[in-house]
């Protein structure tokens, strides 16, 4: 089970804005602007992956760098990660559903024979 996020402390953003000298943490270098396009603190590494809460693993950026981020680098990693711990896809899906719903044709009960589809019981030849 991952960690749920939580929300920065006032303290902890504006350390956090002073370390990154008012920057984007992504690297492009546009100074971040709280009151305008605004600014989201991401993780370093994901909540879904093995990240934390923790100050150091947080950083500001601005919000189109945000959606970047999580769309191109998070997303992908985190879907990845609980499709392999078996969170998601086939296997999780038959987990939830439980066994037993699909059955074999060699395990029809005795006696009972399978339905036919309707087809005509005389076969097709010359017209007499």
């Amino acid at each position: 089970m991952t960690e749920k996020r939580k929300a920065l402390t006032r303290k902890q953003l504006i350390v956090l804005m002073l370390e990154q000298e008012g920057r984007c943490g992504c690297g492009c270098g546009v100074k971040l602007d709280p009151l305008g396009e605004g600014v989201i603190d991401e993780h370093w590494n994901p909540l879904g992956l093995t990240g934390t809460n923790e100050t150091e693993n947080r950083r500001l950026l601005r919000k189109p760098c945000a959606r970047l981020k999580t769309d191109t680098e998070d997303t992908p990693r985190i879907t990845k990660a609980r499709r392999q711990g078996g969170e998601k896809g086939q296997w999780a899906r038959r987990q939830n559903r439980g066994h037993g719903l699909i059955q074999s044709r060699n395990e029809w009960p005795k006696g009972q024979k399978l339905q036919s589809r309707g087809f005509p019981k005389k076969p097709k030849g010359k017209p007499e």
